[in-house]
């Protein structure tokens, strides 16, 4: 029988901790997210981490340890706004990281858009009778607009047709960015270029959408 044994002593902490939400987005449009979690250890069996910051745990000290793992789908807090998600891992001994952090701005926020026009309710392609004017305005910010020709009323944005700008049409897309809420935009559309969006004569829908910065489409 032998007379001594081998003993590890481990005072070192799990070191490269590193934690992002969808994968380094700016913005998430829904509370669900998922997590990505390293650490520059290779050998990982035994560790555990935990995480707050996120609905129903908002500090640390409603935390639980739980079994570490590199992804996991999480729900942030509700209401619009930036989010913190806060994470610690610790070893198989107990040795616990420094805490680690990343952000997301949530924005939930359907942008509505209102259409005044247009100014003629039936054009043609003849001059002088092959425009129609309208303007519109977002009752919030938004990077990204287009006009389309759409199957119905309640149409979303990928169900659309765009109408071009090659016989004439002015302003029917922009993506400069950073468009003030309310700002009012003036389109022209042409009847040869409404004919390419839709061939055929006969009633025309066409829809304003604009797209936040967030990536959310107005539908309304």
């Amino acid at each position: 029988m032998a007379s001594y044994f081998n003993l590890t002593l481990d005072t070192t902490a799990p070191s490269g901790l590193t934690l992002q939400i969808n994968d380094g987005a700016l913005y998430a449009t829904s509370t669900a997210v998922k997590l990505t979690i390293g650490v520059s250890d290779e050998q990982t069996t035994g560790y555990q981490m935990k995480i707050w910051g996120i609905d129903g745990v908002a500090e640390e000290a409603s935390a639980s340890w739980e079994t570490f793992a590199t992804s996991k789908s999480v729900n942030l807090t509700s209401g619009d706004g930036l989010k913190t998600v806060h994470i610690k891992v610790r070893d198989d001994v107990g040795n616990e990281s420094a805490e680690v952090t990343d952000d997301i701005t949530l924005n939930t926020t359907v942008p509505v858009v209102t259409v005044t026009g247009p100014d003629k309710s039936k054009i043609s392609k003849i001059a002088g009778f092959n425009q129609s004017v309208i303007n519109f305005t977002s009752d919030v910010e938004f990077d990204e607009y287009k006009v389309c020709v759409v199957p119905a009323n309640s149409s979303e944005q990928d169900a659309g047709t765009l109408i071009p700008t090659t016989g004439g049409s002015i302003n029917t897309s922009g993506n400069e960015g950073n468009y003030p809420a309310t700002t009012n935009i003036q389109v022209t559309i042409n009847g040869t270029d409404l004919e390419s969006a839709s061939t055929g004569d006969g009633v025309k829908i066409v829809k304003v959408f604009v797209k936040t910065a967030a990536g959310i489409w107005s539908v309304a």
